[in-house]
């Protein structure tokens, strides 16, 4: 194309000249004229020829925007995938520790319940002492575990079969063998516990044994709802040790005591020493029998003189 402008230049400068040197002007004038407008034909279809203009391209900008947006999902669905992982890793390291905890406290108290059967001379079913026991119970106010104000007599003993030791919290030695002993009654027990037998724990520190104190230890030892750990102030605390026979000077050296008895016939049997589960299972299965002969003499006597 710039080629053939150049050719039509050409033409026209050579006409021009022809027509100026032949005294032509008006001619050359023609030619002049025509040459611009052939000049002009020439640039427009120069022009013509020349590439488009590309229109801009809006739809990229908002395809990244897709893009990006698709990413920022995937990255959230991701970190809310590995939290999810983390978080079940958690759960199941947290039932983990449970268990662990649960059969290590089983292996405690089969380990102590061992223990106190060795120290009552190997002798299963043999204890060091056991002797009748006259009580008395204190009427002074005492609190559980759980804080609530008890009377031991009516509201802790009541008409139930009762099995009770005497502990404090910071004992590390023979407590914790006690307390063993009383978690495999009441595993042996089962539902009677809280129906018709009580287990109750009686703290010799009174001024340490806190409520607070007393449900942290009972709950580390599997304490269940049928148990109650008692403390108090020291007079009340102390009266009423003294009224079950199991007061000292010094709560250090408490003896090592627990009890058995029938609240409702007021008949108590003392056991010193580590006292074996099975003796004192068969205690209250001795009393619940004489319970059951009570009944059937009174329904037999009453029929006797209703006829």
């Amino acid at each position: 194309m710039k080629a053939s402008c150049r050719t039509i230049l050409r033409v026209c400068a050579v006409a021009l000249a022809l027509g100026a040197a032949a005294g032509l002007p008006q001619i050359a004038a023609a030619h002049s004229e025509h040459a611009m407008k052939a000049t002009e034909v020439a640039a427009a279809g120069h022009a013509g020829h020349s590439q488009p203009a590309q229109p801009a391209d809006h739809s990229k900008p908002a395809e990244h925007a897709k893009h990006a947006k698709h990413a920022d999902h995937a990255k959230q669905a991701d970190h809310a995938k590995q939290a999810d992982h983390a978080k079940q890793a958690d759960h199941a390291k947290q039932a983990d520790h449970a268990k662990q905890a649960k059969h290590a406290r089983h292996a405690d108290h089969a380990q102590h319940a061992e223990h106190a059967r060795h120290a009552n001379h190997g002798a299963p079913g043999v204890d060091r002492k056991a002797e009748d026991a006259n009580v008395r119970f204190a009427d002074v106010p005492l609190l559980d575990q759980h804080s609530r104000e008890r009377d031991l007599a009516t509201d802790v003993v009541g008409d139930r079969i009762v099995v009770m030791d005497f502990v404090y919290t910071s004992c590390t030695t023979v407590c914790p063998v006690v307390s063993a002993i009383m978690a495999e009654v009441q595993a042996k027990l089962g539902e009677r516990v809280g129906r018709d037998v009580a287990l109750v724990s009686m703290t010799v520190d009174p001024v340490r044994d806190t409520p607070a104190r007393l449900r942290e230890y009972a709950t580390a030892r599997g304490a269940g709802a049928g148990w109650s750990w008692l403390t108090g102030s020291s007079p009340a605390v102390n009266e009423t040790l003294k009224g079950l026979g199991t007061w000292t000077a010094d709560f250090e050296d408490h003896p090592v005591v627990m009890m058995v008895g029938d609240g409702r016939t007021g008949k108590w049997t003392r056991f010193y020493g580590f006292a074996d589960p099975a003796t004192l299972l068969a205690q209250i299965e001795s009393l619940t029998a004489a319970r059951r002969a009570q009944v059937g003499s009174l329904t037999a006597a009453h029929a006797a003189v209703t006829e």
